[in-house]
């Protein structure tokens, strides 16, 4: 191997932050990360989506969301067994033990949402056309979706207030725990 490919795998490895999922608590974290020149981060481990407890399965999806959020690739390996992640197809896929990726990261595809003055504007193009959704900032599904805490126990209001947003494939919800998946993007001014 020369020196200036050592070099080149060298850089590589710095621009991804190996970070162990429960090191890194929040947007906050990331956006230090960012900060700090790093393109992206490397999970540290494996990740067995189905046995994982419902805490630390909604902390997951919502650290590849909000990494998405602040321009970092996550590069993570897992095993997503039965799980439904059709609807997580904008964000980074897990690589699987046979070496194939779980999910076809769609190009072009997004799902990102916005904070109006009254309202959530979610935008989705991960089908092809390009679809918006209006959500009710004082809706009990609204603070689900514009929520930045990763390990989220839903309130019986707003467990009961999802429906909608389950049917646009706009939360991931398992047990008593959910995140919104749009990729949060900025503030509009008003």
């Amino acid at each position: 191997m020369t020196k200036q490919t050592a070099e080149r795998r060298a850089n590589r490895r710095r621009l991804f932050a190996p970070v162990d999922l429960g090191s890194v608590r929040g947007r906050e974290g990331l956006v230090a990360l960012t900060r700090s020149g790093y393109a992206g981060i490397r999970l540290v481990g494996h990740f067995a989506m189905p046995e994982m407890g419902d805490a630390q399965l909604v902390s997951l999806i919502a650290l590849l969301r909000d990494a998405r959020g602040v321009g970092l690739r996550v590069s993570w390996s897992g095993d997503c067994g039965a799980l439904e992640v059709g609807r997580l197809r904008h964000l980074d896929p897990p690589r699987q033990p046979d070496g194939s990726f779980a999910w076809s990261a769609q190009q072009g595809g997004s799902l990102v949402v916005r904070r109006g003055p009254t309202f959530l504007a979610v935008e989705d193009t991960r089908h092809g056309e390009r679809r918006r959704i209006d959500v009710d900032r004082s809706e009990p599904a609204a603070a689900v979706l514009d929520d930045s805490h990763w390990e989220r126990t839903l309130t019986p209001a707003e467990a009961g207030s999802l429906d909608a947003l389950e049917l646009h494939d706009l939360v991931f919800r398992v047990g008593d725990h959910g995140v919104g998946i749009a990729v949060r993007q900025g503030v509009w001014c008003v």
